[in-house]
C-alpha cells in the first residue's frame, strides 16, 4: 500500500511538470493552428539553462526559474519569427507547419549537443541539487523539490487562466483562436499575439524543464524523451482545452506510474514498457474521441480555447 501511495506523490510530482509542458503546445495549437514538435526543445533549453546555473554560477534551484522560463521563451519567439512566420504569411498547410517544427527540433537539439560537447560539459551530468524530505505522511516523503514544484505549478496555471480572461492580450489571444480573419479585421495585431503565444508556450516548457532535469539528467535528449507524454496530454485536452491539457497530464502520470505499478505486482507486467502508457493514450484518444475529455462535458466547436 505505501508503495502505491509513493507511486502517487511521483504522479503528481511528474504531473505537475508534464502539464506545463503539455499547456503550451495547446497554446501554439489551439491560438495560432502550429503543431510544433519543436516544443519538446524548449524543455531542454529550459533545463539547461537551470542546468548551468545551478553547477556552473552557484545558483540554488529556485533561482533558475525565472531565466529558464525567459530564455526558452526567447528561443521559442525565434522560431516563430525565423521559420514559422514566413510559412503562416504563406499559408501553408498544418501537415508543411509540422515539418518545418521538426527540422527546428533538429536544429536546436543538435545545437544544444554542439554547445555542451565543446564547453565539456558532459552527457547525463545531473545537476548538484541535494534533494531533503521535509516530512513524510505514512511513511511517504514529501521532498523540499515537491514541495516547491506544486506551488509554482498552481500559481502559473491560475495566473495564466486569468491573464487569458481578464486582460486586453488574453482576450486578443482568445479572439484569433476562435476567428484568426475577425481578429484582423478588428483590429487585433496578429503578429503581436503570435510573438506572445510563442513566448508563453516556450516559458513554460523552460520552467518545467528547470525542474525535470532535477528529476532525470542534462542530456538534450531529455525534452525529446518528454514529447510523447506532452502530446498525449495535450491530446486529453483534445489539443484545444487548457483545463483539459490540465486534467490530461495528471492522467498519463497516473497511467506511467500508479496504474503500472499495480500491473506490476499483480500481473508481473514489466515496468520497462512504462513508455508505451502514454503512446496507448495518444492513439486511443486519436482514434476513439479526438475532441479530448473536453468533449465529455461541452460540444464546443473545434476551433475554439476552452475557458
Amino acid at each position: 500500500m505505501i508503495e502505491i501511495a509513493s507511486s502517487l506523490v511521483r504522479a503528481l510530482q511528474s504531473g505537475a511538470l508534464y502539464a506545463l509542458m503539455a499547456i503550451g503546445l495547446t497554446l501554439t495549437l489551439a491560438i495560432l493552428k502550429i503543431p510544433n514538435i519543436a516544443h519538446a526543445e524548449y524543455v531542454t533549453v529550459g533545463g539547461y539553462v537551470s542546468f548551468y546555473l545551478i553547477n556552473f554560477a552557484g545558483f540554488p534551484l529556485w533561482q533558475t526559474v525565472l531565466p529558464a522560463f525567459i530564455f526558452s521563451g526567447v528561443v521559442a519567439v525565434l522560431s516563430y519569427l525565423a521559420v514559422f512566420r514566413p510559412l503562416k504569411t504563406r499559408k501553408v498547410s498544418m501537415f508543411i507547419l509540422m515539418v518545418a517544427s521538426f527540422a527546428v527540433s533538429l536544429i536546436i537539439r543538435y545545437s544544444i549537443y554542439t554547445i555542451v560537447a565543446a564547453a565539456n560539459w558532459g552527457f547525463g551530468v545531473k545537476p548538484k541539487v541535494v534533494t531533503n524530505v521535509v516530512f513524510r505522511i505514512a511513511g511517504i516523503p514529501i521532498t523540499d523539490i515537491l514541495l516547491m514544484v506544486l506551488p509554482i505549478t498552481v500559481v502559473v496555471t491560475v495566473t495564466l487562466y486569468l491573464f487569458m480572461i481578464k486582460t486586453l492580450q488574453g482576450k486578443q489571444m482568445r479572439a484569433v483562436a476562435d476567428d484568426p480573419d475577425l481578429a484582423v479585421v478588428s483590429g487585433i495585431n496578429v503578429d503581436n499575439v503570435a510573438v506572445l503565444t510563442f513566448f508563453i508556450s516556450g516559458g513554460l516548457a523552460g520552467l518545467a524543464g528547470a525542474f525535470w532535469v532535477v528529476f532525470t539528467h542534462a542530456h538534450p535528449d531529455i525534452g525529446l524523451e518528454a514529447l510523447i507524454r506532452i502530446i498525449a496530454a495535450s491530446a486529453l485536452g483534445g489539443f484545444i482545452s487548457y483545463p483539459g491539457t490540465l486534467i490530461g497530464a495528471f492522467i498519463v502520470t497516473l497511467a506511467e506510474n500508479t496504474v503500472m505499478d499495480i500491473l506490476n505486482r499483480n500481473f508481473g507486467l514489466s515496468l520497462a514498457l512504462k513508455p508505451l502508457m502514454p503512446m496507448i493514450i495518444t492513439i486511443v484518444i486519436l482514434v476513439l474521441r479526438p475532441a479530448g475529455i473536453t468533449g465529455l462535458f461541452s460540444r464546443q466547436p473545434r476551433g475554439r480555447v476552452a475557458r
